[in-house]
């Protein structure tokens, strides 16, 4: 049982860091330049500026483990 538990983890965890982990960072950092274009009035240019460059951050580190 735990040989079948550690081989099930192992793929799982194997398929998520080579098909989905790209997909997460491009889709996180699509979400926060779209969250922020929202909140442009309402919150601080500094706190928005470090967002804008979080999220650009995720969508090319996404492009990079995408091409691999």
């Amino acid at each position: 049982m735990a040989k079948v538990l550690k081989g099930f983890i192992i793929a799982f965890l194997t398929a998520f860091f080579t098909k989905w982990l790209e997909d997460v960072f491009i889709l996180s950092g699509l979400v926060l330049v779209v969250v922020n274009t929202y909140l442009v009035s309402i919150v601080e240019w500094n706190i928005l500026a470090g967002n804008y460059l979080l999220g650009m951050v995720l969508i090319i580190l996404g492009f990079v483990l995408a091409k691999r």
